[in-house]
Parts: structure tokens; C-alpha cells; sequence
């Protein structure tokens, strides 16, 4: 049964929450109340996209407008007894898997659009299908039911009787197909055996023949085996000596050349002892050095650059008597400089005092001062400051020929010791020592040379000693390596006439031993032939065994197939008088509670000619299809057929949702529909009925006003 329903922007509905009772549940409210918009809601929350693909909907259309996603969760119990709750968020593109899921007793079983759908129809036992034809009559649906001349063979599901011989159709000739291909695959082995056979047999006297002339030459091929082991033996021997011997001349060359090249050595090394010894005479003859000619030229240098670059002049010229008087000049200008400072300040004062004065008074002393005295120190002022100017003066030029003397005394203070020395006499005394000096340094670089190359008269007298004993070594190996070369040089003599005979015995056994190498060869090729023609015709044989079973396993299954549709045939109307038997005792129970017009005695589901009808019988015995009857009459022939194939097919439904079932109906018309879903309840533990009147109040275990 259904327990409660919660939408939220589904539709019209922005927030819709409902409880549902075991009975009738009336959804009572005007038209557009969105009455079928809670029942829809009710079939997407059960079946998701499954839904609204059969529907032909769009997510976006049951989304409220303006809003950007819309959920529905729906609490049901299923055939088990378990308390199921299913919620389903989705929006304008689709489903939201994060927010759809189905809960049993409050656990999670599934989660997303197409697991939560599957686990839903387990826990009801309700295909969306069976829900949509028999469960949910939507608005205006009720008489399609007999509109549409294949909608109750599809209810039958007679039409999988029709998909399924096409299934055996295919199959069957599938199956024939491969009947055939069996077949043709049996003959083509078969062919492929008899060639198989007919090769081996080829190839076994083939190689019959081959072993045979591989056996008469088998002797021939040991004795060239033999020959050859022999040739190749002389032939390395040969070669062997052959390059010892071209190495010993190599060896004999080299060591000649090593000789000229020592004999050379030799000659060069008693040359150079012969020079050291004329070197030694030389250096014994060389005169002592005198010591004192290095100091003496460097202190000749020394003056006559001292000399060259001194104000001989200023320096002849200076008197230190003359620098003594300038400084003492100059201290006593400077007294002399202080005492006038001294005067002019004091007599600077008094003007300035006797400016202040007033009255003829001393504004210091109070005494009498006149212009005389006032003038008097004036003019002294004015002398005292002529005489500063001259002292000055003076002392400038006094201090500018003392810095005069102080450059004088520098130049002076160089040269005072060589004063009296001749320049040009000190010029050419030190060209005579610098000749002196230089001869005397080359006199000491040759010692030096003569004395390094006599250093190495011991090296020299070892290196011709080792070259005197490499010399007789080299002449020893070439002794050697001659007489060497003359053994195997008579060894090659000897050799060369047994490789002659042997190399032609060899040539004639040759072509016998590859005519024996062919033979084996060829007979080794037709054994591996004649083993993989054999096990291609034991392959063979295998799949010809194989095919034989394939095509008579392809030829029974024909058969069966054949049988099966026959029987699928005559099936089908069995069942479909069967399915129409198990409606009918419901329909007419159905029927005659609805029926308003007592003439009418019975109503049952009938076929005819490929079309289904709600034939309707009279107490007069008269018989007339639905199509006969007023409209009203006509719903409610629907609604009771539609009653009958939900209590036939589903047994007992765990719920009905009717939407709008008396519209277009008159008052006794509604009152019989009313009458028929208070009965249902009986049967249905919920029952789902809009209706924007009132007249299931009376019967309603529930309303729901909206």
C-alpha cells in the first residue's frame, strides 16, 4: 500500500505533503488544483525516467516554473511487508543521482535513477508497464482501452508470441545456415583427407628412395670426412708456418733496423763524450771572476744617475748660512708683526670709546677728552696699519725665499758628498766597469753551461752502456729468429707435396659427399613432409569426426525449431482463450455491479476478427458490442473491463489510482463508479481517486482537499 507522498516544486506545487490510509483516498479540488499532477507525481517517484519515457514527458516540464530542481519522495510497503521510501531529485536535464535513492526500513538498498527503479518493481512486483495499463487509468484514458484494437493483446502480452517466433524464425535460420556450412565444411574435409592420404602415400616411396641412395653413399661421405679432417690439419700446419715464417721476417727486418738505428745511437752518444772532454779543457782556462767588479759597476750607476738627474746648479749654489738668516728673519717679522697687531688693537679701542663719548668725557675714566687727543690717535692708528702692510710684506717675501733656499737645500742634501765628482769623468769610468761587468757575466753563464753539460757525462756514460748491451741483444735475437726461419722455411718444403696429393684425393671425394649431404638432406625434408601431411590428415580426420556431429547436432536442432514454431502456433490462441476466460469471470462480476439498466444480463471480453469488444447480453438473449451503447454506458463498460484485467492479471494490486473516472458521466453513472470503488477497497488496500465534485465523499476512508 501507499503510506504519504512529498513534492516539492513539482509541477504547480511549490511545497505538497500527503497521507494515505489502507481504503479509498479522495483527492478532492477544483480543475487545475493539480489533482493529476499528484498522482503523476506518484508514478515518478515509483518508475523515474522509465516514466517519463513512457509518457512521452520531459524532465523540464515537471519542474515548477522558475525553480532549478524538483524532488518527490513517496513511502509505500511492499509485497514483502517492508516499509519502503523512495525520493527522487531531479531537474530540467535529468535525474540527480546524488538525490535519488530507496531506503527498506530505513537502509539504503539503492542509489541512482535506473537501480532505484529496478529495486522498486522487486519490492512491488509491478513493472512500469502493468502499472501504467492496469494500476494508474490517467485522465481521459478510460475508454482507450477499447479504442485501440492491439492495446489488450499487449496487456495478454500475446505479443511476445509474435516477437518470439520471429526470435525462432531467426534462429531456425540461423541454424540452417550453419546446417549448410556444415555440410559444405563436411565435403571439403573429406576431399582434404582423400588428398592427404594420396600424399602421403607419395612421399613415403619418395623417401623409401632417398633413404636408399643416401645409404650406398654414406661410405664416401666417411672417407671425405676423414680426407677433409686430414687436409684441414696439413692446412692450418701449413698456414701456421707459414705465418711463423712471414713473422720471423718481420721480426729479422725489425731487428736490423734496430741495429742501424743503435749504431747510430752509439756513434752520437761518443760524440757528445768527446765534446764534454773539450768542454772540461775549456773550463779549466776560463779566469777567475773578481767579486768586486758587480759592486763597484752598480755604485758607479748609482752617482751618475744620482748626478744626471740633481740641479747640480742650486745645489753648488746653496749656503745653509743664508737659509739660517731667512729664518731668522722671518721670526723676527713676525714679533715684529704681533707688537704693531697689539698697538693698532689698543689704539682701535680708544677711537671706539671715545666715540661713545660725551660732554668731553672718558665714558671709561671720567677724564677730559679733547679733539687733539681724539686726532692724535688716529693718525697713530693710520700709521700703525701702514706698518702692518709693509710688515706683511716683508714676510711673504722672506717665506717665499726661504721655500727658494728649503729646494735649494733638497738638491744640495743629494749631491753634497759627489759635489766635486767630474759627470763626464763619472760617465765613462762606469762604461768601463759595465764592460767589465758584462764580460765577466758571460764568463760566468758559460761556467755554468760547461758545468751542466759536464753534469751529464755520468748519464751518458750509462745510456752507451745499455745501448752497447741492447745492441748485442739485438744481434743475438736476429741470430736467432734467421736460423728459425730456416727450419720452418724446410719444414713448408717438406709439407707442400703431401698437401698437393691430399687436396686431390679430397676434390674427388667431394662431389660423392655432397651427392650423400643431398640425399640426406633430401630423404630429412620428405620425413618432415610425410609427419606434417600425417598429422594434418590426423587434424583432419579429427574435424571431419567434428563435422560430421556438427551437422547432424545443426540438422536435430532444425527440426526441433521447426517443431517449436509449429507449436508456438497453436499455443497462442490457447493462451489468449485462457487469459480471456480468466477476465471474463471478473468482467461480468464487475459489470453487473455497475449496471444501471436491469435488461442487462451479463457482459463478457470477446475477439472479433483481430479486434476485442465488450459484448453486452439482454434478458430478451439480444447480443451488441460496446460500440452500441451511450457514452456513459460505454465508460462504464471500460472501467469494469479495465477492473477485471488489474483483479485477473495482478491478482490482488496493491493500489489503484483513478484519475477523473466519472468525467463526462451523469449523475447515475458516477453513482455506479462510486459504488464499484468502495468495493474495490476491499481488494485494493489503496485506492487513489480524483474528482473535482464531491460525490466520493460518502465512500472515502480519507480526503485530501487541495
Amino acid at each position: 500500500m501507499l503510506r504519504s507522498i512529498e513534492l516539492r516544486n513539482f509541477k504547480a506545487h511549490e511545497e505538497l505533503a500527503a497521507d494515505f490510509v489502507e481504503g479509498v483516498n479522495f483527492i478532492y479540488g477544483p480543475n487545475g488544483a493539480g489533482k493529476s499532477s499528484l498522482l503523476e507525481a506518484v508514478a515518478v517517484a515509483l518508475y523515474g525516467s522509465k516514466w517519463v519515457q513512457k509518457v512521452k514527458a520531459r524532465w523540464a516540464d515537471l519542474v515548477r516554473r522558475g525553480a532549478s530542481e524538483a524532488s518527490v519522495r513517496l513511502a509505500f510497503v511492499g509485497i514483502d511487508g517492508v516499509e519502503y521510501v523512495v525520493a527522487r531529485k531531479f531537474g530540467p536535464a535529468g535525474s540527480i543521482s546524488s538525490g535519488t535513492y530507496l531506503l527498506a526500513d530505513g537502509k539504503m538498498v539503492a542509489r541512482g535513477d535506473q537501480d532505484v527503479t529496478a529495486a522498486v518493481v522487486k519490492a512491488l512486483g509491478l513493472g512500469v508497464e502493468e502499472f501504467a495499463n492496469l494500476a494508474y487509468i490517467r485522465q481521459g484514458e478510460l475508454r482507450r482501452i477499447l479504442a485501440e484494437p492491439d492495446y489488450i493483446d499487449r496487456l495478454f502480452r500475446l505479443d511476445e508470441f509474435d516477437w518470439l517466433d520471429e526470435v525462432l524464425r531467426d534462429l531456425l535460420s540461423d541454424v540452417s545456415r550453419r546446417r549448410e556450412r556444415a555440410s559444405g565444411r563436411l565435403e571439403e574435409l573429406g576431399r582434404r583427407a582423400e588428398d592427404l592420404a594420396r600424399r602421403a602415400k607419395e612421399l613415403e616411396a619418395q623417401l623409401a628412395e632417398a633413404r636408399r641412395e643416401a645409404e650406398g653413399l654414406a661410405q664416401y661421405f666417411q672417407l671425405y670426412r676423414k680426407a677433409e679432417e686430414e687436409l684441414g690439419g696439413l692446412k692450418e700446419r701449413a698456414a701456421a708456418l707459414e705465418q711463423e715464417a712471414k713473422s720471423l721476417k718481420v721480426l729479422a727486418e725489425r731487428l736490423e733496423e734496430e741495429l742501424v738505428e743503435l749504431d747510430v745511437e752509439l756513434d752520437k752518444k761518443s760524440e757528445e763524450l768527446k765534446e764534454l772532454g773539450k768542454l772540461e779543457e775549456e773550463l779549466a782556462s776560463l779566469p777567475q771572476p773578481d767579486p768586486s767588479v758587480e759592486a763597484r759597476y752598480y755604485e758607479a750607476k748609482r752617482v751618475v744617475d744620482l748626478l744626471s738627474s740633481a740641479d747640480l746648479g742650486r745645489a753648488r749654489s746653496f749656503k745653509p748660512e743664508e737659509l739660517e738668516a731667512a729664518y731668522k728673519e722671518r721670526d723676527e717679522l713676525k714679533a715684529r708683526r704681533a707688537d704693531v697687531l697689539a698697538k693698532l688693537g689698543l689704539a682701535r679701542e680708544v677711537l671706539r670709546v671715545a666715540g661713545k663719548a660725551s660732554g668731553g668725557r672718558c665714558p671709561v675714566c671720567g677724564g677730559p677728552l679733547t679733539e687733539e687727543t681724539v686726532r692724535r690717535h688716529e693718525e697713530e692708528a693710520r700709521r700703525l696699519e701702514e706698518e702692518l702692510r709693509k710688515v706683511e710684506a716683508k714676510i711673504y717675501d722672506v717665506e717665499s725665499a726661504i721655500k727658494r733656499l728649503e729646494r735649494d737645500r733638497e738638491e744640495y742634501l743629494k749631491v753634497k758628498d759627489y759635489l766635486s765628482v767630474d759627470l763626464s769623468e763619472a760617465r765613462r769610468r762606469l762604461e768601463e766597469l759595465r764592460r767589465l761587468y758584462e764580460a765577466q757575466k758571460g764568463l760566468e753563464r758559460r761556467r755554468a753551461e760547461i758545468s751542466a753539460r759536464l753534469a751529464a757525462r755520468d748519464r751518458l756514460e750509462r745510456e752507451l752502456k745499455e745501448l752497447e748491451a741492447r745492441r748485442a741483444e739485438a744481434e743475438r735475437r736476429l741470430g736467432e729468429a734467421r736460423r728459425r726461419l730456416e727450419e720452418v722455411e724446410g719444414q713448408l718444403s717438406a709439407l707442400r707435396p703431401r698437401l698437393e696429393e691430399l687436396g686431390k684425393h679430397y676434390e674427388e671425394l667431394r662431389a660423392k659427399a655432397e651427392a650423400y649431404l643431398k640425399a640426406t638432406s633430401r630423404a630429412e625434408e620428405l620425413a618432415r613432409q610425410l609427419a606434417s601431411v600425417k598429422s594434418e590428415l590426423e587434424r583432419v580426420s579429427k574435424e571431419l569426426s567434428s563435422a560430421k556431429a556438427e551437422a547432424e547436432r545443426h540438422g536435430k536442432a532444425e527440426e526441433r525449431g521447426k517443431a517449436a514454431r509449429s507449436a508456438l502456433r497453436e499455443i497462442k490462441p490457447i493462451a489468449r482463450k485462457i487469459l480471456i476466460e480468466a477476465v471474463n469471470a471478473e468482467l461480468n462480476e464487475v459489470f453487473l455491479r455497475l449496471r444501471h439498466k436491469e435488461s442487462f444480463r451479463s457482459a463478457e471480453l470477446a475477439q472479433i476478427e483481430d479486434r476485442y469488444y465488450v459484448v453486452v447480453s439482454r434478458a430478451d438473449g439480444q447480443r451488441f458490442a460496446h460500440t452500441a451503447l451511450s457514452l456513459g454506458e460505454a465508460n462504464l463498460a471500460a472501467l469494469a473491463l479495465r477492473v477485471a484485467l488489474a483483479k485477473a492479471l495482478l491478482g490482488r494490486p496493491p493500489f489503484l489510482m483513478l484519475d477523473e473516472p466519472t468525467e463526462h458521466l451523469d449523475e447515475i453513472h458516477r453513482r455506479r463508479i462510486v459504488e464499484l470503488v468502495r468495493d474495490l477497497a476491499r481488494d485494493v488496500r489503496t485506492v487513489l481517486v480524483t474528482s473535482h465534485l464531491g460525490e466520493f465523499e460518502e465512500v472515502a476512508d480519507k480526503r485530501i482537499d487541495l
